[in-house]
């Protein structure tokens, strides 16, 4: 969808591609990531810059998501960060009207650029708004014929600016329901869990305890009873915080971080092993998928540890690159043979769950000298 810039019709050329872009947007079942990526690329090509963004921003003054367009996955890889809402950035946050510079690193305003950021000259940034609140803006860089943005890009990116406030609206209700949906089946499934299969559980609790108490048992079975007893306890409180975690719903003011948070403490409430935790700030977005794999591991990793490593430390780590998100659980307990008894440790669906997003998982253990497990997923870009 480039515009000839050489026609006499070209504004409304611009028009009839902005309404067509629009429809496809609000045609296509989106989610709001792919909405605010989808965005970006339409204010580039409508106006045919070489670069676009749409930022997000958070509660306290910066960029909660940073969604490109024009950069390749290498020119992202090579930058120390991605912007946090300085500079240019900021201003359209705290001022939110329309910035059009000829160079941007000539404005006072411009903070500069981070290392291994691509040199961009010309600068439109035109915020979205919708009631009053700035629900973000699109920032484009460098025209692909070198002229400057004009007075008609301004005005284009704006009419788009209004259409994308709609969109991200739409795309915020829906998502809304959609967890609504999904609150309600994890409710059902709750409800399902403890009115059903816990007490079934229970009352096969109840006969091994009459079996174990009869008089006419053999010596040797009492043990073996009260084993199995102890392990059918286990399985009732596993499905209870199984019931806990449905009840936790989806709702993403629960962050990342404050889901292993959780899991720390609750790790340190039956365990006394010190557990050191090192999370990065977090400035880059993770898919829902991706942050319910990485909780599930974590639980899976500190529930194996807690059962079987008889470690003395145990460390968590998160770091994230603008490509790549790290994961690294880590214990200096008793370790084990990797070939010969990681199947009964969750291994499997831990592999699972990251290879499904286009991840890797790897797991060093060696006797005696503990337990390393990292996970490496893609960010999304």
């Amino acid at each position: 969808m480039t515009i000839n810039y050489g026609d006499s019709s070209a504004s409304q050329a611009k028009i009839e591609a902005l309404s067509e872009a629009i429809r496809a947007v609000t045609s296509e079942n989106l989610n709001l990531d792919q909405t605010l990526r989808r965005l970006a690329e339409i204010a580039a090509h409508l106006v045919n810059a070489r670069y676009a963004a749409l930022g997000v921003p958070d509660d306290r003054g910066g960029l909660e998501n940073f969604f490109t367009y024009g950069m390749t996955e290498k020119q992202i890889a090579h930058m120390d960060h991605l912007p946090l809402g300085n500079g240019l950035l900021g201003s359209l946050l705290t001022h939110p009207s329309a910035i059009r510079l000829n160079d941007m690193r000539a404005d006072p305003r411009s903070a500069g650029f981070c290392a291994g950021h691509p040199r961009m000259t010309s600068f439109l940034g035109v915020p979205i708004i919708s009631k009053g609140q700035c629900l973000g803006s699109l920032y484009l860089s460098d025209r692909l014929d070198d002229l400057p943005f004009s007075e008609d890009d301004e005005r284009m990116v704006g009419l788009l600016a209004g259409h994308a406030a709609i969109a991200i609206e739409n795309a915020r209700l829906s998502e809304q329901l959609r967890k609504l949906a999904v609150l309600d089946e994890r409710d059902r499934i709750a409800m399902e869990l403890h009115d059903g299969i816990i007490q079934q559980i229970y009352a096969i609790g109840l006969q091994l305890e009459m079996v174990r108490t009869s008089p006419t048992l053999p010596a040797d079975f009492d043990p073996k009873l009260t084993g199995v007893g102890q392990h059918l306890n286990r399985v009732i409180e596993d499905l209870r915080r199984y019931i806990l975690d449905l009840k936790t719903g989806v709702d993403k003011t629960v962050t990342l971080t404050e889901e292993l948070n959780e899991l720390a403490e609750g790790f340190r409430a039956i365990s006394s092993v010190p557990l050191k935790i090192d999370i990065a700030p977090s400035y880059l977005h993770l898919s829902d998928e991706a942050s319910h794999a990485i909780t599930q591991i974590v639980r899976e990793s500190f529930s194996n540890i807690v059962r079987h490593a008889q470690a003395t430390k145990v460390e968590l780590e998160l770091r994230q690159t603008p490509t790549v998100t790290t994961v690294r659980i880590a214990d200096d307990g008793q370790g084990f043979d990797v070939t010969q008894d990681s199947s009964g440790r969750g291994l499997k669906n831990m592999q699972r769950r990251v290879e499904e997003l286009g991840g890797k998982l790897q797991l060093n253990s060696h006797r005696d000298e503990g337990t390393t497990i990292t996970v490496t997923l893609p960010t999304p870009l």
